[in-house]
């Protein structure tokens, strides 16, 4: 027979479970598609990203290289309630960009990756340092 203590801790234990947002595995793997028409394709090997970004923009022709496309490098992570991520490109032209963010796998069963950016432009002498560097967010959304 149970106490009315331990009652009293099952009963809100179960209430807290359903009023608590639960954890949703984000799975990362798969192509993405940001509001700007860039695309991202994720591979996932343990805890690192590999694939390829292309870029729909760029900040001057030519700069991105190729079909606008680079390899991409990074890691993942699911240790807390969503899925993490860090991943860099190297254009073309010598600059990087850097994204980190997180992946929510939504009620509905859209997965979005919401992250924050950072490109580094080449500087072509310390006094042009402070013009090289942009911030930005990008939020991807799985397209397959």
């Amino acid at each position: 027979m149970m106490s009315f203590v331990a009652k009293y801790i099952t009963v809100h234990a179960v209430i807290l479970g359903l009023l608590l947002p639960q954890a949703i595995p984000c799975n990362v793997t798969g192509v993405w598609r940001n509001e700007l028409g860039s695309v991202l394709d994720i591979e996932v090997v343990g805890s690192e990203l590999r694939g390829r970004y292309q870029s729909a923009v760029e900040t001057a022709p030519g700069v991105t290289g190729p079909k606008q496309q680079a390899k991409l490098l990074g890691v993942t992570g699911n240790r807390g309630l969503q899925t993490s991520v860090a991943f860099s490109v190297l254009w073309e032209a010598g600059s990087c960009s850097s994204w980190v963010g997180q992946c929510f796998q939504l009620p509905d069963g859209m997965r979005v990756l919401k992250t924050l950016w950072m490109l580094r432009s080449v500087a072509s002498c310390p006094a042009d340092n402070w013009k090289s560097t942009r911030m930005g967010e990008d939020t991807f959304v799985f397209i397959s």
